[in-house]
Parts: C-alpha cells; structure tokens; sequence
C-alpha cells in the first residue's frame, strides 16, 4: 500500500535538492525516511558524507532529528568534504564530523543514551560496512542499522531493492535521476537508470524479526 502522505511530504522537502555523484537513489532513501519516521527515531548517525546527497535529503525530511554525518575523507578527500559541509551549512540540525566511523560512531552511541538512534552506514562499503551496522545494533538506544550499496534478504533484515512489490509501488522516485550519466569510467556512459534498474541497494537490519515496520 503507497503511503501518499509521507510520498507527498517526501517529494515536497527534496524536489528542489541536486542530485550529487555516487548518492543515494531517491526510492533508497524513502525507504530510510520511512524508517525513521515509523521508528520515531530522534537522532541519525550516517557514516561516509561523501557528497552529501543522503545527508542533504535527511537533513530537510527530518528537520527536528539531529544528525551526524561522519567520513574518513580517505576516498574523496578534505577538499571534498569542506566544501559539503559549507553546502549542508543552511541545515542546523546537520553536524559533519571528519575521523574514522568506528571510533566516532560508537562514541556518539555511547554519549547519546536516552536517544533513539537510526544509523546510516554509505562507507566503509561491503564487509567492513555491515560489521560497523552490527555492531552498532547491538547498543539497546539503537532502533535499527542500514547499509547502503549491498542487497540481500534473511532472517531479521529487509531490502527494498529485492522486493517486487515495493519496487512496483515506489521506483517512480527514481525518475528524476533515472537518466543521469554516470561519471565514472566502470560505467561506460550509461544512465542510474539503465546501470542500476533496481537501485544501487540498501538493506536494512534489525535486532529481530519484528523490526520492519513499514508498509
């Protein structure tokens, strides 16, 4: 079932926000908004800004959660996450910390005990990413953990990308970066929306099989 209001509140607060290279797909991060907001969850920790896609999107969805946006700036570099945290500056409610996500994140888990937390992992990717999820789960101020950039679908764990029907009721999000070129040489010119037809992939995790709760 679309849930239109929170489609409308959605497409509202980021229609005017541009699309920054290698973010989030729009459809991903409704899914997070969803999350957040069916969670209640009062604080967001996301690891790896990058560009600040994600962070930009949250940042305006969720205007009374505070979040932490943390990178390395071993990819993008320092220069690159200046200038994304004087991009982000019009958002009070952001604040862009550089350091390493395993030392910083549990840290702001650690100091924020009575907050109910959301936590966003776009970097470290991969193996090194799903643990930092993991491990942050495990701290009971903690609602649920995400991954971006991965797919897959087990016990206590959901992916928009690999349900059908959410894909059918949501992937019209995509459109408007849907014909996007990729920069990067790997893609060979092509679209987001030829390269990545069901997304780029998020998969989020909870500390049961009671955790989704969305629609």
């Amino acid at each position: 079932m679309k849930d239109n209001n929170l489609v409308l509140s959605f497409n509202l607060l980021t229609d005017s926000i541009e699309y920054q290279d290698n973010g989030i797909l729009p459809m991903e991060a409704f899914c997070l908004y969803q999350h957040c907001i069916n969670y209640n969850i009062t604080m967001l920790i996301e690891s790896g800004t990058a560009n600040g896609y994600s962070t930009e999107m949250m940042g305006n969805l969720l205007e009374d959660v505070k979040i932490y946006t943390i990178d390395k700036c071993s990819v993008y570099g320092e220069d690159v996450q200046d200038k994304t945290e004087q991009r982000l500056s019009y958002l009070s409610n952001i604040i862009c910390l550089k350091g390493d996500s395993f030392v910083y994140l549990p840290r702001l888990v650690q100091d924020h005990p009575k907050e109910k937390i959301g936590i966003f992992i776009d970097g470290p990717k991969n193996r090194e990413g799903t643990q930092l999820a993991l491990e942050s789960l495990r701290r009971s101020n903690v609602v649920f953990s995400a991954c971006h950039d991965i797919m897959f679908q087990e016990d206590n764990t959901y992916c928009p990308n690999l349900d059908e029907e959410y894909i059918k009721t949501y992937s019209f999000l995509n459109k408007s970066v849907n014909n996007i070129i990729l920069k990067k040489n790997c893609y060979k010119g092509k679209t987001i929306g030829e390269y990545f037809p069901k997304g780029m992939g998020i998969t989020f995790f909870y500390k049961d099989n009671k955790g989704l709760c969305i629609e």
